[in-house]
């Protein structure tokens, strides 16, 4: 069975919307950018994130309009790249995923953290992703389809050389395309881009990956401490890319 859907899981801050932008460049393979996002702001009506009311507006907010509108686009592409978050995913049925390719995008959490807290600083272990992606990816593993976890960190260090690698071990063509996309806004973009985006919008390929932040303040570091069972479990079943 050809691969259909691309489908990808990480946590905020994760570089996951440079790849998003990175797969777009395939030839007729759609993007469809945090599909649940709306769904989870809607059921979650506390979480106060930047750009809540547009995606609330703009975005589906149930599983049944994500559904339909993931179909609408695989039935119009040849390819279909979901860059999913983990922690929109929480008691979803994943049935639906059962055909799909599987990467899991991670990260070290004090970078995730160092990063994600100058936007939300009320952060908690729950808004990382870590933790729920562990448990997901007890889920994927059952469906006998490509599935693989990569360290974004890893696959910075030579986009030429690990991108070629990560594409291989999902069962899809190589395109090299694929590290190059245009500056600036994209159509596909979810409606919360100006909060977020902007980094992203000024690249134009791979940059390199950043160096490990100091210890951050006390209460971060909890968070951090409380993230890294689930990160280096992960991480010792990546994809090996050295």
């Amino acid at each position: 069975m050809s691969i259909k859907i691309i489908h990808a899981i990480s946590g905020p801050r994760n570089i996951s919307t440079a790849l998003m932008y990175s797969f777009s460049q395939r030839e007729n393979c759609a993007v469809f950018d945090e599909p649940f996002y709306g769904k989870y702001l809607f059921d979650n009506p506390a979480i106060d994130h930047p750009g809540a009311e547009e995606t609330l507006e703009g975005w589906p907010t149930s599983t049944e309009a994500v559904l339909a509108r993931i179909k609408t686009l695989t039935d119009t592409s040849g390819e279909l790249y979901l860059k999913n978050m983990a922690h929109h995913m929480v008691n979803e049925d994943w049935k639906w995923a059962a055909n799909a390719a599987h990467v899991f995008w991670i990260r070290h959490p004090r970078k995730v953290i160092a990063s994600f807290s100058k936007v939300i600083p009320n952060l908690k272990v729950t808004d990382i992703g870590l933790t729920q992606e562990l448990e997901q990816w007890s889920i994927v593993e059952k469906f006998n389809r490509p599935s693989i976890i990569v360290d974004t960190d890893e696959m910075l260090k030579d986009p030429k050389r690990t991108m070629p690698l990560i594409c291989a071990a999902l069962g899809i063509s190589w395109q090299e395309c694929m590290l190059k996309w245009p500056s600036g806004e994209k159509d596909f973009d979810g409606p919360w881009w100006p909060h977020w985006y902007t980094n992203a919008h000024n690249s134009t390929c791979f940059g390199p990956s950043k160096d490990m932040p100091g210890r951050l303040d006390l209460k971060y570091e909890k968070i951090v401490e409380d993230c890294l069972p689930a990160y280096r479990s992960l991480f010792k079943n990546r994809l090996k890319l050295e």
